[in-house]
C-alpha cells in the first residue's frame, strides 16, 4: 500500500479526541477516504448484466408460479419487479428495450393489482419515439392503463392518460372523447373536458353523438356563459357536418373531372350537392386553395390542430390575403 493511501486510511480510523485542528483534519481525511472507496468500487465493478429475453420480451416466471412458490414473499417480489422496471428505463436505448418496461410493470401489477403508481409510470415510459413523431409500444401503454382503470375506475390521471394515448397515438377520436366525457363527470375536473370531447366527436365524424352531448351539456349548464358556449358549439357541430359533406363532394368531383371545383355552387350545378348548403353561423362557404371547405364564420374548423396544422392554416389565410400574427385558441 502506498504511503499516501495508508495515511488517508489511517486518518479515517483515528479514535475521537485530540486538538480541534487535528479533529478537523481527521474529518477531511474521512471524506477523502470515502470518496476514494466509492470511486474504486465504481471503477472495478462490472456493469449490470442485461436480463435474459426472448424476441417477445424478457424471460419472466409465470405469475401463477410466483403466487404459489412466493406467496409468503409476495410484497417483496412485487417490489423486485417494480425495481426491475425502473432499472430497465435506466438502461433502455431502443424501442425493444423500452418495450420491456411494460412487461416488468405488468408483472408487478399482476402481483399487486393495487400498486396504482406502477400503472401510470409504466404506461408513460413504455412508448418510444422512432423519430418524426413515429411512436411505438403505444398499444402496450394503453393496455397497462386499461388494466389500471379496471382496478381504479375513477382515477383521473389514468383516465386522462388513456384519453391522451387514444387522441395522440391512435387518433381514435371517439374513444378519446368517450374517456373525456367519463372523466368530466367526476368532481373537480376541468371545465374544458366536455368542450374538448365534443370537438373530438366532430373530428371522428360522429356528429350525432357530439350534438347529443352538446345539447345535454347546454340543458344542464348552471350558468349563462356555459349555456352560451354550448349553444355556439351546437352550431359549430352542424357547420362541421356541412363542411364535411362539401369535402366529400370535392373529392368525388376531383376523381371524375381530374381537377378541383372552384366554388361550392359549382358542386351544386354539377349534381354533387343536392342544394346550396347553409352555414348555421351565417358565414359564407367557400373552397380553399387546398380543396378544403371553409366558412367565413370562423378561422378554425371543428377539429384538432397541432402546430403544423396551424401553420398550414396561416398559409391558407395568407393566400387569401389575410395576415394573422397569432391564431385564436379554440376549445
Amino acid at each position: 500500500m502506498s504511503g499516501g493511501v495508508a495515511t488517508v486510511l489511517w486518518a479515517a480510523f483515528l479514535p475521537e479526541g485530540g486538538p480541534l485542528p487535528f479533529r478537523n483534519f481527521k474529518v477531511l481525511m474521512r471524506i477523502v477516504a470515502l470518496c476514494f472507496a466509492v470511486c474504486s468500487i465504481a471503477l472495478m465493478a462490472e456493469k449490470p448484466a442485461k436480463p435474459l429475453r426472448t424476441k417477445d420480451g424478457p424471460v419472466l416466471p409465470r405469475r401463477e408460479l410466483l403466487e404459489i412458490v412466493g406467496a409468503a414473499q409476495k410484497p417483496l417480489l412485487t417490489d423486485f419487479y417494480w425495481l426491475q422496471a425502473i432499472q430497465q428505463v435506466g438502461r433502455a436505448n431502443t424501442d425493444t428495450e423500452y418495450r420491456d418496461v411494460y412487461f416488468y410493470s405488468d408483472m408487478a401489477t399482476d402481483l399487486d393489482s393495487k400498486f396504482r403508481y406502477v400503472y401510470e409510470w409504466g404506461a408513460i415510459n413504455t412508448p418510444f419515439n422512432m423519430g418524426r413523431e413515429q411512436w411505438v409500444n403505444t398499444d402496450l401503454s394503453s393496455r397497462l392503463l386499461t388494466k389500471g382503470i379496471d382496478e381504479f375506475p375513477d382515477d383521473r390521471r389514468l383516465l386522462f392518460q388513456l384519453a391522451y394515448n387514444k387522441m395522440t397515438y391512435d387518433r381514435d377520436w371517439t374513444a378519446a372523447a368517450d374517456l373525456l366525457m367519463r372523466l368530466s363527470k367526476l368532481p373537480n375536473t376541468p371545465r374544458y373536458l366536455p368542450q374538448l370531447a365534443t370537438r373530438l366527436y366532430a373530428q371522428a365524424g360522429n356528429f350525432d353523438t357530439g350534438l347529443q352531448m352538446a345539447e345535454m351539456l347546454h340543458d344542464s349548464a348552471e350558468d349563462e356563459e356555459s349555456r352560451a358556449f354550448y349553444s355556439h358549439r351546437i352550431k359549430e357541430l352542424l357547420l362541421e357536418r356541412v363542411l364535411t359533406q362539401i369535402d366529400d363532394a370535392v373529392e368525388a368531383y376531383q376523381r371524375e373531372h381530374g381537377e378541383r371545383p372552384k366554388t361550392v355552387p359549382a358542386l351544386v350545378d354539377a349534381g354533387y350537392l343536392k342544394s346550396m348548403p347553409v352555414d348555421p353561423l351565417e358565414g359564407q362557404l367557400f373552397i380553399d386553395r387546398r380543396g378544403r371547405a371553409r366558412s367565413t364564420s370562423g378561422l378554425y374548423r371543428l377539429e384538432m390542430y397541432d402546430q403544423a396544422k396551424k401553420n398550414e392554416l396561416k398559409e391558407d389565410l395568407a393566400a387569401g390575403g389575410i395576415q394573422l400574427d397569432a391564431l385564436e385558441e379554440a376549445p
